[in-house]
């Protein structure tokens, strides 16, 4: 079975890197997947609002899955969240997944509860694997520090988003590894971006995030890495301020830089590259090199 590529909607929108280098990547390893058509939202705007409107708003996204016979792979963690949540609820109250499959039959869907969610993370450190990613790893990420932030969605509640980790979390810092890179342990590694606080309380929500970069900072990085729209986002606003802080990358794009896949896929350009101190790294991506260059090495030498 394929999968079928959920975007949602804050990618598409304000971060199409992230899905451009998602796509060339799965390309790259050969992933057999599909663009998602008649989406809607996953339902989490609603989730602690209108529980109901966001169980079919979620429960149609799984059904059309399902109708094309693919598992989903989600690229947001609110939305792997949603998903996540929505089937623990439909799969345990059946009468509730009879409610909503009325609905859901108008369009000629229903929900039975055999599809797959599953987030890009996860499918790349399980699905693709770290061995087939180091092999693959030939650019100089080599000598970058960064510190990873996991985010709330996709870790809590555990026994409902299944993201098969024992103990303390260490997927995403695995899967900096892989592709070179230094992964730093921080005071904060856990700890929340703030951006569910924006808008309600936008003092705290920026002091959350603001703190959360300085350990990162302390700690010798220059990057955060993400794997969430939202987190991705909270961090970018607070960066414009100046301060020198950590600026936030996807994983996807640094593991297509990796990857010498080519930069235009992977929706980086100069100036984005340059306020990320990846000029070097991207400059070699396009030269083509193939072999990693380790900092105060220069391509060619």
């Amino acid at each position: 079975m394929g999968y079928v590529l959920f975007s949602g909607c804050t990618i598409p929108s304000r971060l199409p890197g992230y899905r451009d280098a998602t796509m060339a990547v799965l390309d790259a390893f050969g992933v057999d997947h599909v663009d998602g058509d008649g989406f809607n939202c996953c339902g989490y705007p609603l989730r602690n609002t209108d529980r109901e409107i966001y169980l079919l708003s979620s429960a149609r996204n799984l059904a059309l899955a399902e109708k094309a016979g693919r598992d989903i792979l989600v690229m947001c963690k609110c939305c792997y969240g949603s998903f996540k949540h929505a089937q623990n609820a439909l799969n345990q109250d059946l009468r509730l997944r009879d409610e909503v499959n009325a609905i859901l039959r108008r369009e000629g869907l229903v929900y039975r509860g055999v599809v797959r969610v599953t987030h890009i993370l996860s499918f790349l450190r399980h699905g693709v694997g770290l061995a087939a990613i180091r092999q693959r790893a030939v650019s100089p990420l080599a000598g970058v520090r960064a510190g990873v932030q996991y985010g709330c969605h996709m870790l809590r509640p555990s026994n409902i988003n299944e993201i098969n980790e024992t103990g303390v979390p260490a997927f995403f810092d695995l899967l900096l590894s892989a592709i070179g890179m230094e992964s730093l342990d921080y005071s904060r590694k856990f700890d929340c971006c703030g951006a569910p606080l924006n808008g309600i309380n936008s003092v705290l929500s920026k002091k959350m995030t603001v703190a959360k970069l300085r350990a990162i900072r302390e700690a010798g990085g220059s990057l955060v890495v993400t794997g969430c729209p939202y987190c991705h986002l909270q961090f970018a606003g607070v960066v414009e301020d100046g301060d020198g802080l950590p600026r936030p990358v996807v994983y996807p794009q640094l593991l297509g830089l990796a990857m010498g896949l080519p930069v235009e896929t992977l929706g980086i350009g100069p100036a984005e590259a340059e306020v990320l101190g990846l000029t070097r790294v991207v400059n070699c991506a396009t030269m083509g090199l193939s072999q990693p260059v380790h900092a105060g090495q220069h391509p060619g030498r």
